[in-house]
């Protein structure tokens, strides 16, 4: 293992500690809390005085590691002394084990072993396992202990053997300990830990507690029946009997009642449905059905019959949807972190199987529990694998997953020995229309929204009513996630379940067909209003082209492989060559397509200009003269007339050559030409006015741009125009008006949200210029927020805000002006370029090898925007208290 962070094995003692009864005493003391505080200082106390750490706290009880058994013991009894006056009963429990530390923390079995000893414990009883206790034995503090016996803890492997530490001072009689040979429960023994479910565990068991019916959802192997199973464990004290009821081996839904009866104890009964009611109508029972998926609807006729019937009866369930059935409180089971508890799963499982976790690669154990989305089951099954043919291996193996993952287990459940049986096994449960469009949605790269499924269905033959509510049921089976965004629901699936719907369709012969109707969906959001191209919706469906960037470059190299020229320029449309603004990382993929559309003029125009907008900043200035000479000349003789997009092309050639002033002139000519539509002359107008009066120094309006652009934000339904002529104007009257000035700005950064992609990041820099000489203080809250709704830094264009941020504290004159700007590599006049050699500059600095790291200048921006905030606000209230 190569992770820095993680030290060499060693051996501590753990006190785990837990309040007895908290729940209730929540729920009826108003002084639980104060209770709660004393009681943890009290151990924080004694914990520290006996030499030991407090590593961790969960819920009303402390995790505590001490080098040695005595002094646990001691602290361990200090604690339980003055637990009293805290009026707080605590259970504690004590082992000692060989543990890695990874920062604050303690990872390894003897860290479980000891949460299970305390949680077997009663309220003031201390209780240690059989390796502490013979540490004690022979240690210097010579504790006297009784021999309780050797007890099957929950979620432990192997029994353990537990003492009572006796001392005359505390309680010494309790009633026996919670084992799970202490109680009625046929649950099943579990073989290994379970990893990383703590907080689940715990929803889990609140809302079985607090609701008669709970069921569990998720897709396959994520690890519901092993969860499930342990909250059951953690409520045997809760209920006379805890049952649990397998249902993977009923094939027809008339046999649920008669196997729920039958592992009840009703033998051989006529109506088992009544006799299963009558043997769980008595005391306070627990049942849990595992596996209802493939009899759901029997499923759930059943359990509602017996709720009805039986009113002290708990149901839990496990299954990929839901029952439906009045009262249903539904969990769905989600995969484990990948950075986290899915890595922890990965060590234990590999080390089970022998390997030697210590040599292995922290990043490629990532990667594999990345690949594999979390899936417990998946990342078992590869841990096991990596102990026998090494880590390396099982990377290289994971294209093909299904095989690296078929193994390892010789007397598993046929339906959980793979992780291709284990999807299969909810494939078969699909109908034919479900399983059709599982194939054709996998071939979405990065998830997919309702219309999108609709679409696809369409071509299926399915309707729109029904593809909704198959993508519904896709959802409540578990084979697609369901995420919400602001901008509504999309949809998902994991890596896993793609890979096998991929297999799927390939097998039915339908990738071609498929592929086609992705790359159609795609070109027609690419696509829209080529004659027009700034109107409104090109705008939204250039916004929407974020969310679809990966499925968008897919269809591209799809049309490229067809050699279809028209696909290739409807995937190239006015939304398309929006979006790709400062995307350099998509031009690549356009290029090949110019070759392709020669004969096309209407796709090469559409084409050449998305690898302008793409390039541009990534490619030599003569390049883009040469694309946007094309582009004009095409637009110029297309047979429906020019739509603008040629005079775009020209503006944005000349103003990454710097020549601000001839690409303002060619914005004005176009805002007052009549051939073009007018929502392509509103959008020159809105980028004429703000060029000139930001970026050449302009103070006279001799074109009248400024009543022209008030206009046009008045009227115009493109947000992008709007933005763009309020700030046009708020410049050009920032001189003459500075009130009317800062009003436009704050309307402007209202609308700004609405606005694609890269102008999205750049305007508010405009803006944040001219509020340095309108109002600082507003600049650099504006600029904070700006920087925390864009936290990520993933590429060039996210340091945008960073770098107007350093031409704000420049313009003002703070210190940290200079060092931020030489780390940037940039020249005080730099961030006053135009947007287009801001973005560049963005970009190289990004890449260069500055003085600071980019994330030290980022925090010296924020410390400084938040110091020039403060001293604004201050010197606001010193003028107020003046006024007074």
């Amino acid at each position: 293992m190569s992770n820095a962070n993680i030290q060499s094995s060693t051996t501590m003692t753990f006190l785990f500690t837990d309040i007895e009864g908290s729940t209730r005493q929540w729920e009826e003391s108003a002084a639980m809390c104060e209770r709660v505080e004393q009681h943890f200082a009290v151990l924080r106390g004694a914990v520290d005085d006996a030499g030991g750490e407090v590593f961790a706290t969960m819920g009303d009880g402390v995790a505590a590691a001490f080098m040695s058994a005595d002094a646990a013991v001691q602290a361990a009894v200090a604690a339980q002394l003055a637990m009293p006056a805290a009026a707080v009963s605590v259970r504690m429990g004590l082992h000692t084990g060989e543990v890695e530390r990874i920062g604050d923390d303690f990872r390894g079995r003897p860290v479980n072993r000891a949460a299970r000893i305390m949680a077997a414990g009663h309220g003031g009883q201390i209780l240690l396992s059989d390796v502490t206790a013979a540490l004690v034995r022979t240690g210097p503090s010579r504790v006297e202990l009784t021999d309780l016996g050797s007890h099957r803890l929950r979620d432990l492997i192997e029994p353990e053997r537990m003492w009572q530490l006796v001392d005359s001072r505390l309680e010494q009689r309790f009633p026996a300990v919670r084992g799970l040979d202490s109680y009625s429960t046929n649950l099943p023994g579990q073989r290994s830990s379970l990893v990383g479910r703590d907080r689940e565990v715990r929803r889990v068991v609140d809302l079985v507690s607090a609701n008669r019916i709970v069921t569990l959802t998720g897709v396959g192997g994520v690890g519901k029946t092993r969860l499930v199973v342990q909250a059951a464990a953690d409520m045997l004290c809760e209920f006379s009997t805890v049952w649990f009821v397998e249902l993977a081996s009923v094939t027809d839904p008339d046999d649920v009642a008669d196997a729920i009866a039958l592992t009840i104890g009703a033998r051989a009964v006529t109506d088992p449905l009544a006799a299963a009611a009558s043997l769980l109508a008595g005391e306070r029972t627990l049942l849990v059905v595992d596996n209802c998926e493939h009899v759901v609807d029997a499923a759930a006729d059943v359990i509602d019959a017996l709720l009805e019937s039986c009113p002290r009866l708990h149901v839990v369930t496990t299954s990929r949807e839901a029952l439906g059935i009045d009262g249903e409180h539904v969990v769905a089971v989600k995969s484990l972190d990948p950075a986290t508890t899915a890595m922890e799963l990965f060590r234990q499982r590999a080390e089970a199987a022998g390997a030697d976790v210590r040599m292995m690669d922290t990043a490629a154990i990532e990667h594999v529990c990345q690949r594999l989305d979390g899936i417990p089951l998946a990342i078992e099954l590869a841990a096991a694998r990596a102990a026998t043919l090494g880590l390396a291996t099982v990377v290289d193996a994971l294209d093909d997953r299904f095989s690296l993952l078929s193994g390892g287990r010789r007397r598993a459940i046929d339906r959980h020995g793979t992780m291709r049986a284990t999807i299969d096994w909810s494939y078969r449960l699909l109908v034919a229309d479900e399983q059709r469009m599982f194939q054709w949605l996998s071939v979405f790269s990065n998830g997919f929204e309702l219309d999108a499924a609709r679409f696809v269905a369409a071509a299926l033959g399915i309707d729109e009513i029904t593809a909704t509510e198959r993508v519904a049921s896709l959802v409540h089976k578990s084979m697609l996630t369901a995420e919400s965004h602001p901008f509504g629901v999309r949809y998902r699936m994991l890596e896993t379940m793609r890979a096998f719907a991929q297999e799927q369709v390939d097998a039915c012969g339908d990738r071609a067909p498929a592929s086609f109707v992705h790359a159609e969906w795609v070109a027609s959001i690419a696509g829209a209003s080529t004659a027009d191209p700034c109107v409104a919706v090109v705008e939204r469906n250039s916004i929407r082209l974020e969310r679809e960037v990966d499925n968008w470059r897919e269809a591209l190299i799809y049309s490229l492989r067809q050699r279809n020229a028209d696909l290739a320029g409807r995937l190239c449309g006015p939304p398309a060559a929006f979006f790709l603004l400062g995307r350099h990382d998509l031009a690549d993929v356009i290029e090949p397509l110019v070759e392709i559309c020669d004969a096309d003029a209407h796709a090469r125009r559409s084409v050449v200009c998305a690898l302008l907008v793409a390039s541009a900043g990534a490619t030599d200035a003569d390049r883009l003269q040469s694309w946007a000479d094309t582009v004009e000349a095409l637009d110029r003789d297309h047979r429906d007339g020019p739509s603008g997009v040629g005079g775009l092309m020209r503006w944005l050639a000349l103003a990454w050559r710097g020549e601000i002033i001839e690409s303002v002139d060619v914005c004005v000519q176009a805002s007052r030409d009549h051939r073009l539509p007018e929502s392509s002359r509103e959008m020159f107008l809105g980028i004429a006015i703000l060029d000139r009066f930001s970026l050449t120094g302009a103070t006279t309006d001799p074109d009248g741009l400024i009543p022209r652009a008030l206009a046009v934000a008045d009227r115009s339904d493109v947000a992008l125009t709007r933005v763009s002529s309020l700030l046009g104007a708020a410049w050009g009257l920032a001189d003459t008006d500075p009130a009317t000035a800062l009003q436009l700005v704050q309307r402007a950064l209202n609308d700004i949200g609405n606005v694609p992609p890269l102008t999205r990041l750049t305007l508010p820099g405009s803006a944040s210029r001219l509020l340095a000489r309108l109002d600082p203080c507003i600049a650099a809250r504006g600029l904070l927020d700006q920087l925390q709704t864009s936290a990520s830094r993933r590429t060039f264009i996210d340091y945008i805000p960073v770098f107007y941020a350093s031409a704000l504290l420049h313009q003002v004159g703070h210190p940290a002006a200079g060092v931020v700007l030489a780390s940037l590599t940039a020249s005080p006049i730099a961030p006053y370029l135009s947007m287009m050699d801001f973005v560049d500059l963005a970009r190289r600095a990004a890449t260069t090898n500055s003085l600071c790291s980019l994330g030290e200048v980022e925090d010296c921006v924020r410390a400084a925007l938040a110091e020039i905030g403060l001293i604004e606000l201050e010197a606001a209230a010193c003028a107020s208290h003046d006024r007074g």
